[in-house]
């Protein structure tokens, strides 16, 4: 009898489920030797001009985001990023699949090591696979909310819709002595 053959599907939904489940050794048993495996986008210009830039700052702030070239290099990064966070649940998925690319969509539950905050953050994987493998993993997650989930201390200021939007919220009760004109053109919101 024949070892049976797994789908794109089954062998993406295989993968989330190992990392879900911390397994070490995910990354031989899932990726190619020559995986390109991006997340948020890529730290360096892409000469074609495929790859999204990641800024500077993105950067700093989650220096496990990027491109990352073959599986010590995935290894690395997932070492990296587990130092910092913890995947403490998925929500539901879909898998779409056709030939031999496939995405993934969904959400899981980051909790930040550093500052024991969770968040629930949406996330699309773009995958390639050949012979079984992935070959391309573009992942792309709501990077806001992963940055506030480590944010230790101030806030951001936002230019939008006309007004000045406060993150976290400043409390209305703190002697804010702006004017009430103002007020109306600065929103403040806590997430």
């Amino acid at each position: 009898m024949s070892p049976s053959v797994q789908s794109n599907s089954e062998v993406i939904a295989a993968y989330l489920d190992a990392v879900m489940g911390k397994d070490a050794s995910a990354v031989d048993r899932f990726f190619a030797p020559d995986v390109e495996y991006m997340v948020n986008g890529t730290t360096l210009p892409d000469p074609a001009g495929v790859l999204p830039p990641l800024s500077e700052d993105c950067h700093t702030a989650l220096p496990w985001l990027g491109l990352h070239g073959g599986r010590k290099a995935v290894s690395d990064f997932l070492a990296h990023m587990h130092r910092n966070l913890e995947v403490t649940a998925f929500g539901p998925r879909e898998v779409i699949s056709e030939g031999n690319k496939a995405a993934a969509f969904g959400w899981f539950r980051l909790h930040a090591l550093s500052t024991r905050r969770t968040a629930d953050i949406a996330y699309s994987i773009r995958f390639e696979l050949r012979d079984g493998l992935i070959v391309k993993y573009h992942f792309l997650e709501n990077t806001f909310d992963v940055a506030r989930a480590f944010r230790t201390s101030g806030e951001w200021v936002l230019e939008v819709d006309g007004g000045r939007r406060r993150i976290p919220r400043r409390s209305h009760r703190t002697g804010d002595s702006r004017g009430a004109a103002q007020n109306r053109t600065e929103e403040s919101y806590s997430l």
